[in-house]
């Protein structure tokens, strides 16, 4: 049979449907992986561009605690003020060079009267991790400290913490408890402080790299292509009558079949 006429009828036009809707599917999920490459490449280029910057004063990028723009990720800043020894945070299961722990947020008044959240470093947890089962002591007076900002984490509905500690880095949530004006869209992973204190452990330069995106991507176009060549493969093998044969059906026997067949079986005898 030629194989476009077997192409028009109904059951191939079917076919063909769904082969296009698994071509499309495909090719948007090879697509979704572009753009989550390329989201990954701007996240390198954002820190290539910032971490190593020279350090400037916290006002001079963020002229008031509300303001918040994306591309100013890993900016290195300089601020002096006082820690708020009774207001440090511990935030709980983070991963550090221990396995999981804490991390202390040290709540940093400036003179103007505004609040920079610093963190200053993985603590290991104890033995159930309930708790750091190391407390360092932040500097007493005014210190001067450099750090790299970074935006503030979502609040996860349902994970609570005991009190001292917090489950994400939210600064809502940390400025409601410190009950001053805090900066609210970043805080800071602490690179240096003046005069130097026992801290967590120090905070080093990302590595960042694009991930398995493009090859992903890759191969959802391949699966694309394939969708359509099994298509007219399959076409190609029915057309000329190489598909396996319907099992045949066997007619069940009617009563005059039967007395037919019991005759013939007494004339035998």
């Amino acid at each position: 049979m030629n194989p476009w006429r077997l192409a028009v009828t109904p059951r191939w036009w079917g076919i063909l449907g769904f082969t296009v809707v698994f071509a499309v599917a495909c090719v948007w999920l090879g697509e979704w992986q572009f753009d989550r490459r390329s989201q990954a490449q701007a996240a390198i280029a954002l820190l290539d561009a910032n971490y190593d910057q020279s350090a400037v004063d916290l006002t001079t990028i963020l002229e008031t605690p509300a303001e918040f723009d994306v591309s100013e990720k890993w900016r290195s800043v300089r601020v002096t003020g006082e820690y708020l020894s009774s207001d440090i945070i511990y935030v709980r299961t983070r991963s550090g060079p221990g396995g999981i722990g804490f991390e202390q947020l040290a709540p940093l008044q400036t003179s103007s009267g505004t609040v920079f959240v610093v963190n200053r470093g993985w603590v290991p947890a104890n033995g159930d991790n309930s708790a750091p089962a190391e407390t360092p002591a932040v500097p007493s007076g005014v210190v001067e400290i450099t750090a790299h900002l970074i935006p503030g984490e979502k609040q996860i509905a349902g994970r609570d913490a005991p009190a001292g500690q917090i489950a994400t880095i939210n600064l809502e949530t940390i400025g409601d408890r410190v009950n001053e004006d805090v900066y609210r869209g970043w805080y800071g992973r602490l690179a240096a402080e003046s005069p130097a204190s026992p801290a967590g452990a120090p905070w080093e330069k990302p590595v960042l790299d694009e991930g398995p995106h493009l090859s992903y991507a890759l191969q959802w176009y391949v699966f694309a292509l394939m969708g359509f060549f099994g298509y007219g493969w399959v076409l190609r093998k029915e057309a000329r009558g190489e598909a396996a044969p319907a099992p045949k059906v066997r007619r069940r026997r009617s009563d005059e079949d039967i007395e037919d067949a019991a005759l013939d079986a007494t004339r035998v005898q």
